[in-house]
């Protein structure tokens, strides 16, 4: 079989000339800004009362972590915070109030803590704070 040199050169000519004449592309690189000093507030739900939450942290991890629900205001013991994993960045937060089904009177405030960007994120921990004013 005789292979028709001017096809080969059109055929490389249609491979190569795009690849020549496309202008070079440019990405985006999405970084993440780590949160050090966080304070939220909200009213509430269904006898939580209000919530307040304060987090200090550094390179090291969680410094501090206060909240405040259900009438009592509490520090999250040091052995709570070392045992989160040392993230390089945390830049999100988000409360939840879980209801118990067993008892009307019992309940948690969960503060979740995320690492991510726009593509999503990922939970880095989730602590929970109880109406009896303990951690997990």
């Amino acid at each position: 079989m005789r292979c028709n040199s001017r096809f080969l050169v059109a055929l490389w000519g249609a491979v190569l000339l795009p690849l020549i004449l496309a202008p070079p592309a440019n990405a985006s690189k999405e970084g993440g800004l780590s949160l050090y000093t966080v304070i939220l507030d909200s009213p509430g739900l269904d006898g939580s009362g209000p919530v307040h939450v304060e987090m200090q942290r550094s390179d090291e991890g969680i410094d501090k972590l206060m909240i405040s629900a259900f009438g009592r205001s509490e520090t999250a013991p040091p052995e709570l915070l070392r045992s989160i994993k040392r993230k390089a960045w945390i830049n999100g937060v988000q409360l939840s109030w879980v209801k118990s089904f067993v008892s009307a009177r019992r309940g948690s405030i969960n503060v979740v803590l995320t690492e991510g960007g726009s593509w999503g994120a990922i939970v880095v921990a989730i602590i929970v704070f109880s109406t009896d004013g303990k951690f997990a």
